[in-house]
């Protein structure tokens, strides 16, 4: 493996479900055996940056980075355009009654009305033109 910017990857070996298994718990165990592999055999050490992990839009991003906790990863998964977020919930008014919110508005990734002012905005790749991305923070998967 090489050290800086590489397109080095590892893509786990192809698995069948069996009746009653979690596609994100066998999909965690893979990678963990995966990453300690690259740990046991040198190519990651203390200080090293973190490795990352990048999946399609099939897998339970949160869900991973969570089954994952304790590795030195970075879990990037595409969401799905008809994923619904809820922001959260806004601060409760002094001498509100009733239960307190769980969650503020929707932001829906197919509605870009509901998707207000982005956190940060970058949009120069430097190598390959433009590309916009947008980060919003305080989300809620739901």
């Amino acid at each position: 493996m090489e050290g800086g910017r590489s397109s080095w990857t590892a893509p786990p070996d192809a698995r069948r479900l069996e009746p009653g298994q979690d596609a994100a718990t066998v999909t965690a165990a893979q990678l963990r055996q995966t990453i300690e592999r690259l740990i046991a055999a040198g190519h990651w050490r203390s200080g090293d940056p973190d490795i990352w992990l990048v999946a399609d839009a099939g897998y339970d991003g949160p869900r991973l980075a969570r089954l994952l906790d304790g590795l030195p990863v970075q879990v990037l998964v595409r969401m799905r355009s008809d994923r619904v977020l809820r922001r959260a919930a806004p601060p409760r008014a002094q001498g509100t009654l009733g239960r307190p919110l769980r969650h503020g508005g929707d932001l829906v990734l197919g509605d870009a009305a509901t998707w207000g002012t982005p956190d940060a905005t970058t949009s120069d790749t430097g190598l390959y033109g433009q590309a916009t991305a947008r980060s919003r923070t305080g989300c809620i998967t739901g």
